[in-house]
């Protein structure tokens, strides 16, 4: 360490990639107390060894060695003279300094001289001087005009010497970080190996680059090093909101396909991670308002017979969108001239003439080849039309060209715009990305079998044309007949062989009339027709290029490798068929219990009764909030709470006596059910039954029509019927049996109790304990503070973190509530501290939110008697599914009537970044005990109780046709076919707005064709 501001979670940031991997530091050097420490800053001087993993090459290149004798000189920290540097150093560039002008940032301004990733530096070395104002710089992202910054050298671009002899000029090569330990100095002098990294700012100058060859080390440690996950996407607003709705519409589909008990599989590890950076850094980019505009655009200009007009660029502003265009055009609504231009049309978000959505239905997606390349000076996203462009060269340093190449293949096999795509990747070009994306990625091997099937698309697509009658394809794609005969199909080529070949699939591509097809290359060969395409050098991720035909300047997006392979990942993950078993602590004991012998169930007994004391106070059921009028005391509606109470009045008295328990607490969990518990006709299942189904369910009918006792049905995988080995699905596999072809009698419709309240940001009860809500919208109700509105969210966030993640240390929370960036102890005890005077205190003066110093292991919690409905919820699932008993009921209903909407939603989604593998298990848990307390009741002849608990799962995942299959059930068991046939048509409105529409199930499909009734033909 050559300063003395350097903290473990720096360290790991720089050289690994991740602040919370400073641990994989500490335990390399548990001599160094202030690493174990986490917080403290190392001492000046100490050599630390970093994980093998860790990457040098970020550090500067070492100065040009001393003489043999002479020990090795550290560079000095910036804040002092370089009075022990080596002389070949520059000492004044340490001493260069900036004046802040208007609407700048550290950003910009350590871009401008050198790397815009060194703004850490430049605020460390002015941390704590005077500003023009009379205050002191403490806040990155605060600066003021005429404030004077002193930039570090290694913020400075420093002139290389061309004098010094070649050994001593080449970039060293990059180390075998495995090896990375001190090596061994004199035992007067300790030294750092070369390879230890030195996180101090350094004078040492860049070695010279050779003759026509551009120095690449600072490129190189950016393509190698792992960034902080979030920092990697920022600004890559498309890519990410690309890969995050493809994400969101697959994991609906495997929730779908998912067996109760079971859970879609979730990333770990680098993946997770990088998804998360992904959530932080999107932003709303306007593609909405894209699609509004252009197919509303589209829909007007078909109405005055006019083409489409020649987009070079399209930028999308907060609240507008703007179209770059070849020449001037006279402009058409939505789209106005700019400025008296007519080559510039701009549409804001609130223009009156954007069509309505039933008119949008009926206009195609005029430029489905859009693909966003990078953004503009002021960060606004820039897209370009593929098929416009025909072919796309990719050049200049190749590294970064196939990162240009990489990021526009995950955008194009996601993109958010309405409309379909082919894309063909030859040899291993974007590898991974036709099986993460298989209904819009093919692969091919050879550059012949890429130009055949090209030939054939452009053929088809040419006939198709002159069979129309239209001169271009922009004005093909705005009559009525066009249909879907004008797909694009992309290329994307890593590498082209230069001859005929590649010349015969610029030709075919360049031709006229030209159709929807479009190359995407990384290539070497560099004789492209300017006609044929663009060129784009790409030198790097901070150099600024020039865009053919728009002129615009923009910075290119990327992706490297490793985030590559994370998206990869992300998107395969996402489209796996399969369901894997349950990983949640609170349901081991449902899975576990049995395998473990009978010798051992009193202990487990006991420790099960410890246990649920634990979670009783944890989750502080205590402090819950009170029901409103029109429900019980457990939240539940008036309607299906009568028939609660209708059964409990012919309870067994006995049986009351051992279920006594107050109104509104949880039901105790046993350790394990009686044998002889035999409500509504069912046994208490083995646990193992519970989350390990058969795999091949065994077909059962089921009463065709509805009678007031009906016959108990075989339960519904977590249902286990009286002592059957097997449990089966009514509408699995194998069809139920048909219903007599005769009218259905007429029925009054089943009432289906209203679902519970939607809460708002009320307090609760006076008196109460905050109670955190996050199964619906989130709230916290009964903070007794104030704070104000526009510093809510940040406590709101802060508050859901700790209910789900207890005992975290200051470095989780700024990676949870602010990743990606740089967090300064005044920023974020500042939130703390808001939070902890908004929630308040118990009527014995402890706050509610205790002081870090107070919790005993220094970590941040919430006190036990702030109350979670999601452990609520945890804690009422397992007692109900444990049991088979109106005990167990009782607490299904309780778990159920907690649920108020799908869990976190309408958050910022900006924020809560770290919360999807929470919302996907909870939304996996709501619906297995929507599933299992459906089934009991319908079994128990409740058809109202099974409607009740059916859509309260659908609450949280409307598009689970698994609840949908019970509602059909239940209205089919009370014999009201019309309230069926609604059921249906409602199921059907939801999947056709589901990623462009989606099919029903053939399960769905199948058990609906066999619950309605047929008609009857007479004769």
């Amino acid at each position: 360490m050559t300063g003395d501001s350097e903290l473990p979670w720096d360290l790991a940031e720089q050289y690994l990639g991740s602040g919370p991997r400073w641990k994989d530091i500490a335990a390399l050097n548990p001599s160094i107390p202030q690493l174990a420490a986490g917080d403290q800053f190392l001492p000046k001087g100490t050599v630390i060894r970093l994980p093998a993993d860790a990457n040098i090459a970020k550090s500067a290149a070492p100065a040009p060695p001393a003489p043999a004798q002479a020990a090795p000189v550290m560079a000095p920290p910036a804040q002092q003279p370089a009075q022990t540097a080596s002389t070949d150093a520059k000492p004044a560039a340490a001493e260069e300094t900036h004046v802040v002008k208007t609407d700048e940032n550290l950003w910009g301004i350590a871009g401008q001289h050198g790397d815009p990733e060194d703004w850490p530096k430049i605020f460390e070395a002015n941390k704590g001087k005077p500003l023009p104002a009379g205050s002191t710089f403490d806040n990155p992202d605060l600066i003021v005009p005429g404030q004077e910054l002193t930039l570090p050298a290694t913020a400075t671009p420093a002139p290389a010497p061309d004098t010094r002899p070649a050994p001593d000029t080449k970039t060293p090569p990059k180390p075998d970080t495995a090896k990375d330990t001190p090596a061994p100095a004199k035992p007067t002098t300790p030294a750092p190996a070369a390879s230890t990294p030195n996180t101090a700012p350094t004078t040492a100058a860049p070695a010279p680059a050779l003759d026509g060859q551009k120095a690449d080390s600072t490129q190189q440690a950016q393509d190698d090093e792992a960034l902080a996950p979030a920092a990697v996407w920022m600004g890559a607003g498309a890519l990410a909101a690309a890969l995050l709705g493809t994400l969101a519409t697959r994991r609906i589909l495997q929730q779908r396909r998912r067996r109760p008990g079971r859970r879609i599989p979730m990333p770990t590890g680098s993946a997770a991670a990088t998804e998360q950076g992904l959530r932080s850094a999107q932003h709303p980019t306007g593609f909405d308002l894209l699609d509004a505009a252009l197919r509303t655009l589209a829909l007007n200009l078909a109405a005055a017979e006019r083409e489409l007009p020649v987009v070079t660029a399209v930028v999308l502003h907060e609240q507008k969108v703007e179209l770059h265009l070849d020449q001037d055009t006279a402009p058409m609504k939505p789209f106005s001239g700019t400025a008296g231009r007519t080559d510039l049309w701009t549409c804001p978000a609130s223009s009156p003439d954007l069509a309505d959505r039933d008119a949008l239905q009926g206009a195609d997606a005029p430029y489905p080849a859009l693909v966003s390349l990078g953004w503009d000076g002021a960060g606004r996203l820039v897209l370009v039309d593929l098929e416009h462009v025909g072919v796309l060269h990719l050049d200049g340093d190749a590294d970064h060209a196939r990162h240009v190449l990489q990021a526009i293949a995950v955008e194009l096999a996601t993109t958010p715009l309405p409309g379909h795509l082919e894309i063909t990747a030859l040899a291993d070009t974007a590898a991974g990305l036709d099986e993460a994306a298989p209904e819009r990625v093919a692969r091919t091997d050879t550059l012949s079998e890429a130009v055949a099937e090209l030939t054939s698309h452009t053929a088809d697509q040419r006939r198709a044309l002159a069979a129309l009658g239209a001169p271009t394809l922009r004005a093909a794609r705005l009559r009525e007949d066009a249909g879907g005969s004008w797909t694009p199909h992309i290329l994307l080529a890593a590498e082209l062989p230069e001859g005929d070949q590649t010349n015969a699939l610029f030709d075919l591509i360049s031709d006229q009339p030209r159709v929807a097809d479009a190359v995407v290359t990384a290539s070497e060969y560099a004789d492209l027709d300017p006609e044929a395409g663009w060129t784009l050098h790409c030198a790097g991720p901070d150099e600024t290029i020039v865009l053919p035909g728009s002129d615009l300047p923009i910075k290119l997006q990327g992706l490297t490798d490793p985030h590559f392979a994370d998206a990869i990942e992300l998107l395969t993950l996402s489209a796996a068929d399969t369901d894997v078993p349950a990983r949640d602590e609170w349901l081991d004991g449902l899975r576990d219990t049995d395998e473990h012998p009978d010798g051992q169930e009193d202990q487990e007994q006991e420790e099960a009764a410890a246990e649920r004391e634990v979670l009783t106070d944890e989750t502080g059921e205590d402090a819950a909030p009170q029901p409103e009028a029109g429900a019980d005391e457990d939240g539940m509606p008036d309607e299906y709470a009568d028939i609660e109470r209708e059964e409990l009045e012919t309870e067994d008295q006995a049986d009351a006596d051992e279920t006594d328990e107050e109104p509104g607490h949880p039901a105790v969990l046993p350790a394990e059910a009686p044998d002889d518990q035999t409500e509504h006709g069912t046994t208490g299942p083995t646990l193992a039954d519970l989350f390990d189904p058969p795999a091949v369910p065994t077909p059962a009918p089921i009463p065709a029509t509805a009678g007031p006792e009906p016959a108990p049905a075989p339960a519904l995988l977590l249902t286990k019927q009286g002592s059957a080995s097997t449990e089966t699905r009514p509408e699995a596999d194998n069809p139920l049996p048909a219903p007599a072809p005769v009218p259905v009698p007429a029925a009054a419709p089943v009432p289906v109790p209203a679902p519970t309240r939607a809460a708002d940001d009320a307090d609760g009860p006076e008196g109460s304990a905050p109670t955190v809500l996050l199964l619906g919208r989130v709230v916290i109700e009964g903070a007794a503070g104030r704070i104000d509105s526009n510093r809510q969210s940040a406590a709101v966030e802060l508050v859901s973190y700790l209910a789900l993640n207890p005992g975290a240390d200051h470095h989780a929370i700024d990676d949870a509530l602010w990743p990606g960036r740089l967090v300064n102890k005044q920023m974020r005890n500042a939130v703390i501290s808001r939070t902890r005077s908004w929630l308040g205190k118990d009527t014995e003066g402890e706050a509610y939110f205790p002081r870090v110093q107070d919790t005993g292991d220094s970590r941040y919690r919430l006190a036990q008697a702030v109350a979670c409905d999601w452990k609520m919820f945890q804690n009422f699932a397992r007692t109900g599914l444990a049991r088979h008993d109106e005990d167990g009921e009782l607490a299904l209903r309780r778990a159920l009537a907690l649920v108020r909407g799908q869990p976190f939603a309408a958050i910022d989604p900006q924020r809560y970044a770290w919360a999807e593998p929470a919302v996907q298990e909870m939304v996996s848990a709501i619906a297995d005990v929507a599933y299992e307390l459906s089934t009991r009741r319908r079994e128990a002849g409740d058809c109202a109780g099974a409607l009740w608990a059916a859509h309260q799962g659908l609450l949280a995942a409307e598009e689970n046709e698994m609840l949908h299959r019970q509602v059909f059930l239940a209205y089919h068991a009370a014999g009201d076919v019309e309230s069926l046939r609604g059921a249906a048509a409602r199921l059907a409105r939801i999947n056709e707005g589901l990623g462009g529409g989606v099919d029903m199930e053939a399960e769905t499909a199948q058990l609906l064709s066999t619950l309605l009734p047929k008609p009857v033909i007479r004769r």
